[in-house]
């Protein structure tokens, strides 16, 4: 079977797709290994709730340079200000987080500067 250069490049492109991962999950151990939680789309800038977790697990994406902004707020469970913020680039792993944080959101771009009171 003979196969042209755009059936190659479809072929890659496709399993490039498939592997790549776009949501987070939260869980109550340090390692990425208990009570993982939902998955949470990193695209999406909403707010949301996971009081009390130790550990996100970041997917790999699949592309190179995807800079995103774990944003974390207050205790008190909303996203009003940004009290921590960590800058990664979407590669596959475990990052610790501090359980006294109330809610998280991501945002497709560097971090900007706390602002919590």
């Amino acid at each position: 079977m003979k196969f042209t250069t755009s059936a190659l490049f479809a072929v890659i492109g496709l399993a490039t797709y498939v592997k790549a991962d776009s949501y987070a999950n939260f869980f109550s151990d340090t390692n990425c290994n208990e009570d993982g939680s939902i998955g949470f789309d990193m695209h999406n800038e909403g707010c949301f709730v996971q009081a009390g977790r130790k550990s996100v697990y970041i997917p790999n994406t699949g592309l190179i340079n995807d800079q995103f902004c774990l944003v974390s707020t207050g205790p008190d469970g909303s996203c009003s200000c940004q009290s921590q913020a960590y800058d990664f680039t979407a590669t596959g792993f475990c990052h610790e987080l501090d359980p006294t944080v109330g809610s998280y959101r991501f945002i497709h771009e560097s971090c900007g500067s706390d602002n919590c009171p």
